[in-house]
């Protein structure tokens, strides 16, 4: 039995190539499944929630983009018991972009019943202050990356461009407009338990499981999901204008170049701010935070992959 949970808010019109293409396809593979619509925010966490009481493993297909796994991930009780396939139908789809699964909908269908193969990956989580805890499959951040997250969930821009499946350049444009005005303390990091690695005028902190995060931005060229650590992107010290030359670089994954761009990686990170930063999981952003824990959870879910 595969559960298949379908964003109505994601993307493209899933209301054809569900009757058109994928219950033909799962029917014409003797497939059983059940279909769940969430129509609203919190309504896919709420059904992972009922799909996952039980112990037993289950299989779930998720029609959606990358905000749509977060709130998924959100629900599940326990992760490894889930056999988790992606149809990618968001406006930034970076974790199928990192992984290869492909955009086209029958080809996504092959990876997720037929042609792929389940692989066993990482996930990140983060700690809040007040002991709040939230999952992610691609990437956490803080600071600017953050702030163009929140700022695009709520931007009627956006909404306007994926009606005409342009819904990536919506990043894009906010990202100009947030290097401008997303705040820039100073603040710290520790990684594995170690000293203070001291930060000055933050730009953002991105703490990567995948390589790409943001619409297809590789913040994270060297992340793999599979190495039991997370790669840093942080930034701070940058002159805003400067920064407006570094993100076309940051599309080949190019940008450790540039002065005051580093990279760390590690499996325990301690981030502190000395004011409140937006923060985002998987590009769904439900807070600000000064303090957070961010860890590695190993071999914490199986995904169909090509």
């Amino acid at each position: 039995m595969i559960h298949i949970i379908e964003n109505a808010s994601s993307g493209t019109d899933k209301k054809g190539f569900l009757e058109q293409i994928i219950k033909p396809y799962l029917s014409s593979a003797g497939e059983e499944y059940k279909i769940y619509f969430s129509e609203k925010p919190g309504d896919i966490t709420r059904i992972a929630e009922g799909i996952t009481a039980a112990e037993e493993t289950v299989r779930i297909m998720i029609i959606g983009g990358d905000g749509s796994i977060n709130e998924l991930l959100s629900g599940i009780r326990d992760t490894k018991k889930v056999i988790l396939s992606i149809i990618p139908t968001g406006s930034g789809n970076d974790f199928a972009r990192s992984v290869g699964i492909p955009s086209d909908i029958k080809l996504a269908l092959d990876v997720a019943v037929k042609r792929g193969r389940t692989g066993i990956i990482d996930l990140g989580e983060v700690t809040y202050e007040d002991g709040s805890r939230r999952k992610f499959i691609i990437s956490s951040g803080i600071g600017f990356d953050a702030a163009v997250c929140e700022e695009a969930m709520h931007s009627k821009l956006k909404k306007c461009l994926n009606k005409v499946k342009l819904g990536k350049l919506s990043y894009g444009l906010i990202a100009a407009k947030q290097i401008f005005g997303a705040k820039r303390p100073d603040g710290w990091i520790s990684l594995d338990g170690g000293g203070k690695i001291e930060l000055n005028r933050i730009l953002f902190s991105a703490f990567m499981n995948e390589p790409f995060e943001g619409g297809g931005f590789k913040f994270g060229p060297h992340a793999s999901h599979s190495d039991g650590k997370l790669d840093l992107c942080v930034v701070d010290r940058i002159p805003r204008v400067m920064f407006f030359g570094v993100l076309p670089f940051a599309l080949s994954g190019k940008h450790y170049m540039f002065k005051n761009i580093n990279e760390y990686q590690a499996s325990r990170i301690h981030f502190h701010a000395d004011s409140p930063m937006w923060v985002h999981t998987d590009g769904e952003v439900t807070r600000q935070a000064q303090d957070m824990d961010i860890r590695i959870l190993r071999s914490a879910i199986n995904v169909t992959i090509p």
